[in-house]
């Protein structure tokens, strides 16, 4: 029988129709939800692939971070991404990128003792062609993105090697339909998802969770999975996380295409908008490069020590 991994999430944008303090206390308020459902539901794994989200936690709420902390270990509370955030993956630097996977995976490794095996960015409107070197150099050897979409980029495969001009590949995965659903019936997300897919392969994954503005996966969700479930539904439905999917593909041996080169375009209109942000965004990125090697001179000179914490922070 096909099998459907769920994979529980949340998607948040910290920033888009409101300011980060908002977005700040949706993450405390989306990550509360995801422990109380676990609570509740002994086979619910939930997934987050922003490991800023964890830090804001652990200075905001130092219970929940330890519940949080402890569903991680449990394998429930799933870490993807490995990137300090979900970044625009067009216009950035590549120091920007590599910062992004030095950040996000020595957090992990501090305060879970993991790293992130699987880079997510579901949400980002294009990717580079350099970003399989990178995750690969940062201990990632997969990958799932939603955009661009079917209608503007055609795919011989959801599910493909993604490969850097350098030859460093990762498995990539185009997720069906969207990386959210309705609160309450996920009928008609879980067939436009199936219709997507192809025939030709047993095991897909599909994202579920309100999402944007958080909320995470509803109690409504789970009751009518497990309903569709006990009905004898098919393909079969399973709570799941991206690297139990991941490694069932591994385990099935599977032959897939490979594609070399960009993943584009979706929404190019705002490639050529707001250019400021974009020009401030290069210009910060610079002076930070900058600021780096004056200060090691500076240090190795004696004349100040190097202001490594300060340095970080303005980097994240």
């Amino acid at each position: 029988m096909k099998k459907l991994h769920l994979i529980g999430n949340a998607h948040i944008d910290p920033v888009w129709l409101w300011q980060w303090p908002e977005g700040y206390q949706e993450v405390r308020a989306t990550f509360q939800s995801a422990i109380d459902r676990m609570e509740e539901y002994p086979d619910f794994v939930f997934t987050c692939d922003s490991v800023q989200f964890f830090e804001w936690v652990e200075e905001s709420d130092a219970a929940l971070f330890a519940q949080i902390r402890s569903r991680v270990a449990e394998g429930r509370f799933q870490i993807v991404g490995g990137w300090w955030v979900e970044p625009d993956c067009n216009l950035p630097s590549g120091e920007s990128f590599v910062r992004q996977a030095l950040y996000g995976q020595r957090y992990l490794r501090e305060k879970f003792g993991l790293i992130a095996t699987t880079g997510a960015n579901i949400d980002s409107f294009g990717h580079t062609a350099s970003i399989p070197q990178i995750l690969r150099g940062s201990g990632i050897d997969s990958y799932v993105f939603l955009r661009p979409g079917p209608e503007e980029i055609t795919l011989e495969s959801p599910l493909f090697w993604w490969e850097s001009p350098d030859g460093s590949s990762v498995l990539a995965y185009r997720i069906p339909n969207e990386y959210l659903a309705p609160k309450d019936d996920l009928s008609e997300h879980l067939e436009q998802a199936i219709a997507l897919l192809p025939e030709d392969h047993e095991e897909y994954a599909v994202f579920y969770g309100v999402g944007n503005h958080g909320g995470g996966p509803t109690k409504a969700n789970l009751d009518q999975i497990a309903r569709l479930n006990d009905d004898g539904a098919e393909p079969q439905l399973e709570l799941s996380s991206l690297r139990r999917f991941f490694d069932g593909l591994a385990a099935g041996n599977g032959s897939y295409p490979t594609l070399r080169g960009e993943l584009q375009h979706h929404s190019p209109g705002c490639y050529t908008t707001h250019s400021g942000i974009k020009r401030w965004n290069r210009r910060a990125e610079n002076l930070l490069l900058r600021a780096e090697k004056w200060s090691a001179i500076a240090d190795s000179l004696g004349a100040r020590d190097y202001p490594l914490d300060e340095l970080t922070r303005a980097w994240k």
